[in-house]
């Protein structure tokens, strides 16, 4: 089941000429600790360097204007433990939890040779939309779950022009399904809904062939039922178009008890303080997720 849009998420923010501004309309945050992600641990590999309607360069002149990019690995786990702090971006204080950084160091390696980045252990929520969102692509989706959580970086890191300061937080969103039960159900549907629509198109081109030879009459009661079935096709289409963006996307990252993260999702960092009210969110670049895969 490959479809376009079913890829990489940034989760419930509007990207308005670079700048990330929170939508709290569109969502609500998951309460109590009662996640199946809960004690799953997952690989994180940050990509960060220029993206499309970023204000990094505008904020920070001369920020990744080389085209280089900056890798960084860090392995985290979901626990259940209150976090005792909590950020507007995220989600709430009472539905915000611990991310335990598992790894001790990233590596990575740079024009000065290698070097060594330390993260912190940050916190998570899982918030659910309840109306479509835009993925990193700019897709409408809507997946069962939005994944928020940061990381604190003391130590900063450089490669060329690109630079994560020294004691940023980084803001991580992707799409989660953490109901595989939820999951099955719509994948069923959706194959249902593949199946009609393949019908409806065989026949169509059934009756198509069978013109020649009808008569008048016959010919009406065959463009009624060719007008009826293209109402359904329509439904079915509509329909098709709606479960693909609530399943999870092709090559999500599984867990052990079949918890699926979307492959790619956004980073952000907070931006210097404006005229404008509430925070600024500027787009640091892409991370990607896998599973029990050993950082060095």
């Amino acid at each position: 089941m490959t479809t376009t849009n079913r890829s990489s998420y940034i989760g419930a923010n509007k990207i308005y000429v670079g700048l990330v501004l929170l939508l709290w309309d569109v969502c609500f945050a998951l309460q109590g600790g009662s996640s199946l992600i809960i004690n799953t641990k997952w690989k994180l590999s940050l990509d960060v360097g220029l993206q499309p309607g970023t204000w990094m360069p505008k904020r920070y002149p001369g920020w990744a204007e080389s085209g280089a990019r900056l890798g960084l690995d860090v392995a985290v786990e979901f626990t259940e433990t209150p976090f005792t702090s909590s950020e507007p971006l995220v989600g709430e204080k009472e539905s915000t939890f611990q991310l335990k950084v598992c790894s001790t160091e990233s590596v990575f390696v740079s024009e000065r040779g290698q070097q060594s980045v330390t993260f912190l252990d940050g916190g998570w929520c899982i918030q659910r939309p309840t109306n479509d969102v835009r993925n990193a692509g700019g897709t409408l989706v809507k997946p069962e779950g939005l994944l928020k959580f940061w990381l604190d970086c003391p130590t900063g890191a450089k490669k060329k022009d690109v630079e994560i300061r020294p004691n940023t937080r980084i803001f991580f969103t992707t799409g989660v399904w953490d109901s595989p039960e939820t999951a099955k159900i719509q994948d069923d549907k959706y194959r249902e809904v593949l199946s009609d629509l393949q019908k409806i198109v065989d026949q169509t081109k059934e009756e198509r062939n069978q013109q020649d030879g009808k008569n008048f009459l016959e010919e009406i009661l065959s463009f009624r039922k060719m007008t009826g079935d293209a109402k359904e096709y329509d439904r079915l289409k509509s329909l098709k178009e709606s479960l693909e963006r609530q399943l999870p996307p092709t090559g999500a990252a599984v867990s052990s008890n079949d918890v699926k993260i979307a492959p790619k999702g956004s980073l952000v960092i907070k931006g210097k303080e404006t005229w404008l009210p509430g925070s600024e969110y500027l787009i640091l670049g892409t991370f990607s997720v896998s599973v029990n895969a050993k950082v060095m």
